[in-house]
């Protein structure tokens, strides 16, 4: 039994810091922007920020929220069909003509890579019926989503008072929208082409840093005179992605590379490889491989995290292949904040118990599991 004991205590913890690109480790980089933020996308740490909740133009760095806000209401094999009040929409263009048929998921590429104001404005009427009921839908997402200092009047960034965000805003808004898949591949394209026959037009991604900077997955541009110069962009290096916003820098491609490398030379992931016991199970000399998923999450240094497993000194049959048999808890700093299921990793079937003892025992114990 002490065996037993020690083997459900024993956690495999390691921390290790992330490989950078180039940066040395805690060399605060020098940006020059009204506004930027760097964060942790799955967990929304922020890393380095400065004015990051003061509200500023976002150009079509809009776009962001255009693309997932058409990605969650329509079908990306839909047919649209370019109506007139798209074609020759001021700014980057798709060149699109009037009544036009295009795929939902090719005016996406011709919005997220070409940066095309045409097609913002085609997808807006298809989705929603008008320009107006589109930017409705943009900061209905925008209150869901949380982001209390934003607000959207058009779908691609043109300039208008009422239309601004802040860098903490888009980088929550990019954070989520990474999660969705048809997102995340359409921005972390290089080149797609679109249209048919002799319409078809070869794009290329607008985003430098997807051709520059390794472990780059998007995201999104923006340029106007009011705003300056905008760019959302992305970075994954193993299992770890860092989103970058920075508003109105006029250096931004470098900016980014100079933030990525700070942050990934100075975040911390622990990380632990599961639980894993065997148990023995009650009426037969048999036991059953018990295990938890592996966790990692990210963490202040010096922080103490542990981990508690709750989980029976025995089982009783019949045990099935991913039946919960415990749980794990995540421990920082002596307070719960996560837990992982305990289950069983194979079968158990044993013949009834023989005795009238071990029947009542199995019988009691199998009302609890």
């Amino acid at each position: 039994m002490k065996k037993l004991l020690s083997a459900l205590l024993v956690c495999t913890l390691f921390c290790g810091v992330l490989p950078c690109h180039s940066a040395a480790q805690g060399e605060r980089p020098l940006v020059d922007a009204s506004a930027f933020t760097l964060i942790e996308q799955s967990e929304g740490r922020t890393i380095l920020s400065q004015n990051e909740k003061v509200r500023l133009p976002m150009a079509s760095t809009t776009k962001i929220m255009t693309c997932i806000v058409v990605l969650e209401h329509c079908d990306i094999t839909e047919e649209v069909t370019v109506f007139e009040e798209a074609v020759g929409t001021e700014g980057s263009s798709a060149y699109l003509r009037v009544n036009e048929r295009l795929s939902v998921e090719d005016l996406l590429f011709c919005l997220m890579l070409q940066s095309a104001n045409d097609a913002a404005v085609a997808l807006a009427i298809h989705t929603a019926g008008s320009i107006e009921d589109f930017a409705y839908l943009m900061n209905d997402k925008a209150k869901r989503l949380g982001l209390k200092d934003t607000h959207f009047t058009n779908p691609h960034g043109l300039d208008n008072s009422e239309h601004y965000t802040t860098a903490s805003d888009l980088a929550k808004l990019t954070s989520y929208a990474l999660n969705n898949a048809h997102f995340s591949r359409i921005v972390s394209s290089k080149r797609h082409t679109v249209g048919k026959d002799e319409h078809t037009r070869t794009l290329t991604n607008h985003n430098k840093l997807l051709f520059s900077l390794d472990g780059c997955i998007g995201v999104k541009t923006g340029y106007t005179i009011r705003s300056g110069r905008c760019l959302v962009s992305a970075c994954t290096i193993e299992d770890t992605t860092l989103v970058c916003v920075t508003l109105h820098c006029k250096n931004d491609w470098e900016t980014h590379k100079r933030l990525f490398d700070y942050g990934f030379s100075s975040i911390k992931r622990f990380s632990y490889e599961g639980f894993h016991a065997e148990l023995p199970v009650l009426g037969g000399s048999g036991t059953v491989f018990v295990s938890s998923d592996a966790y990692s999450f990210i963490e202040d240094p010096g922080s103490a995290v542990t981990f508690e497993p709750i989980c029976p000194h025995f089982l009783c049959a019949p045990i099935y292949a991913g039946d919960t048999v415990g749980y794990l808890l995540v421990m920082l700093n002596g307070t719960a904040i996560d837990s992982l299921t305990i289950t069983a990793r194979e079968d158990a079937i044993l013949p009834p118990p023989k005795s009238f003892l071990e029947r009542m025992i199995c019988g009691f114990l199998s009302i609890f599991k």
